[in-house]
């Protein structure tokens, strides 16, 4: 089954890459989001604020406004109600005389009944036919205003605010109101124009409000023509702009709004306050990048905190990247030494985190690496030296055989028969094993040559042992073991079990096949012995040869799970049991 890898597609970047890379994830990007989020929240509440407050203010100077105009109104209504400019109103054909007496009555009139505002510089009365009935004052303006106005007035059931400039060259505003020949409103008898100073609004009520450079708040009709102004750039008489007018006719007849427009290249918020009694509106722009300022310079400082959080940042990935890095770079020295053949270098890194663990690791396999090679010297160590004892065995075959035969030809000259077998089995056992030079056997030539070694222990030991083979397969005589390894348990079973007391000593050798592997088993009825944990264990000073030398050709050769088994009673005999792997000749590589 596959294992599923997690996502690496940073993989092909550097470590340091990549903690760059969650730098800006983690810490730059948040930062900035959140700066950047703060300022339109803080900028948005800071516009909802201003609207508020101008809003306020607007109506603080609606207030002012109302209250100055209030007296200019109450100038206009006591004239368009006074009796005696009705009566010189209606009486069409009076003469110079006449005229002259209402005139000298009217001003006793204003003189004596109205109170005259300082700032009111002209009052005029026309008839319904354009003409001066009565003119107080010292200035005056031009005839188109003065038609202007009227045609206003004769359109207009109520008071008409209009601009208009006198000959003197200044700025006024002018009041005009129907005058009727009875409170009912039944019929109009002439009109009254009051011409009032624009700096009385400017200075007086625009002014003290202390606006800020750019912005400015203006006094208008609802058709947009400015009657006044706190920015005097602006030409007063005109329409204001057409947006703007649009924008606020949109949202009337709400008393009071705000919204943005695009006016000379920049962005402007506008609050309004619709006057419904004077049908008015004073209007109050203010450029965004007024209101902005204290948010940029607020920016600037949370800029100045981002740059120290980006910084510190940068500096806490610094020290987590030298502690990433360092040791990795331990490792990666670590993994060239070994590469070249140091294995006794550790890393050894006493930490608590992953890489300590991925460190220590790594120094778990060295050691086993370690120990494996000195395991493989050791093995090899084990097969030189059992090579070694093998070609001491191997002595010059030609000369050997022809000196046994002769003494084969000797002792059956003197009718020396147990001689004669001993020196034919001898020669058998030694051509088997020197002249054959495969490492592994048949089991049917290995019970061959045990049986000639029998053959040759029968000349020391004559009558004191008997010996028989049992193999419960014939197919397993054709099966491979190493050569000569039941010489030894042989030798083993005549010289240590034999009895003092001259019995005879069976020895039996059975092979079978168990769990694909084959077991051969040498018994005997002597003497036995105690067996202990090192009785595999070799003598020191024979060099391996004996028990421990099969127990070791076999482990050599097929590995821990095969080898020899020894178990032993004293008094009640010996028993060697050998497991071995089933081999055949085809089979073997």
């Amino acid at each position: 089954m596959e294992k599923k890898y997690h996502f690496q597609g940073f993989r092909k970047f550097s470590i340091k890459t990549r903690l760059v890379i969650a730098l800006l994830m983690i810490s730059i990007i948040p930062l900035v989001g959140i700066s950047g989020y703060s300022f339109h929240i803080f900028s948005a509440a800071l516009q909802e604020k201003l609207s508020a407050s101008i809003s306020q203010t607007l109506s603080m100077i609606n207030l002012n406004m109302v209250s100055e105009i209030e007296k200019y109104q109450y100038l206009c209504g006591s004239i368009c109600i006074s009796e005696e400019i009705k009566k010189g109103l209606l009486k069409k054909d009076m003469t110079d005389m006449e005229k002259n007496q209402a005139m000298l009555e009217i001003q006793n009139m204003i003189r004596n009944k109205i109170i005259y505002p300082a700032q009111a510089k002209n009052i005029t009365v026309y008839d319904t036919d354009g003409n001066i009935f009565y003119d107080l004052g010292y200035d005056g303006f031009y005839q188109e205003d003065v038609d202007r106005i009227l045609s206003q007035l004769e359109e207009q059931d109520q008071d008409v605010w209009a601009y208009a400039h006198t000959y003197r060259d200044r700025n006024i505003l002018v009041l005009g109101r129907r005058i009727y020949e009875h409170y009912s409103k039944s019929r109009v008898i002439g009109y009254t124009l009051i011409s009032i100073e624009e700096k009385i609004f400017s200075k007086t009520v625009l002014e003290p409000v202390g606006l800020s450079d750019s912005s400015n708040i203006m006094y208008m009709n609802l058709d947009g023509t400015v009657l006044s102004s706190w920015n005097r750039s602006i030409a007063l008489g005109e329409k204001t702009d057409e947006e703007l007018l649009k924008k606020i006719q949109e949202r009337l007849p709400k008393k009071t709004d705000s919204f943005s427009i695009h006016e000379n290249g920049e962005e402007q918020l506008v609050t309004y306050i619709f006057n419904k009694n004077l049908n008015q509106l004073f209007v109050y722009t203010m450029p965004y990048h007024y209101i902005n300022s204290e948010v940029y310079a607020m920016l600037k400082q949370i800029l100045v905190v981002v740059m120290f959080l980006v910084l510190l940042c940068i500096g806490i990935v610094a020290m987590v990247y030298q502690g990433i890095m360092s040791p990795i770079k331990r490792m990666l020295e670590f993994c060239r030494e070994v590469s070249e053949g140091k294995l006794s270098v550790r890393i050894q890194d006493k930490h608590k985190d992953e890489l300590s663990r991925l460190s220590g690791s790594m120094d778990h396999m060295a050691d086993t690496i370690e120990h494996l090679m000195d395991q493989q010297k050791t093995q090899e160590k084990k097969k030189r030296e059992l090579e070694l004892q093998m070609l001491q065995y191997q002595l010059n075959p030609h000369f050997l055989f022809n000196t046994l035969n002769s003494l084969r030809f000797v002792a059956a000259m003197h009718k020396d028969q147990i001689v004669s077998d001993g020196i034919q089995a001898l020669s058998s056992l030694l051509q088997n094993t020197l002249t054959n030079k495969n490492e592994y056997i048949t089991i049917q030539e290995e019970l061959e040559n045990l049986e000639n070694y029998f053959s040759i222990l029968r000349i020391r030991y004559a009558g004191s042992f008997e010996y028989s083979f049992h193999v419960e397969e014939d197919e397993l005589l054709s099966c491979l073991v190493p050569k000569l390894i039941l010489q030894p348990l042989a030798e083993n079973s005549v010289m240590h079990g034999s009895s003092d007391n001259g019995t005879v000593m069976e020895i039996q050798i059975t092979c079978w096949r168990e769990n694909k592997d084959v077991m051969i088993e040498l018994s005997d009825d002597g003497k036995g012995f105690e067996v202990t944990d090192d009785a595999l264990a070799p003598h020191p000073e024979r060099k391996r040869i004996g028990v421990a030398n099969v127990n070791d050709r076999i482990q050599l050769n097929f590995g821990r799970k095969y080898g020899l088994k020894i178990n032993s009673q004293p008094g009640k005999g010996t028993t060697c049991t050998l497991t071995l792997p089933e081999l055949y000749a085809d089979t073997l590589s």
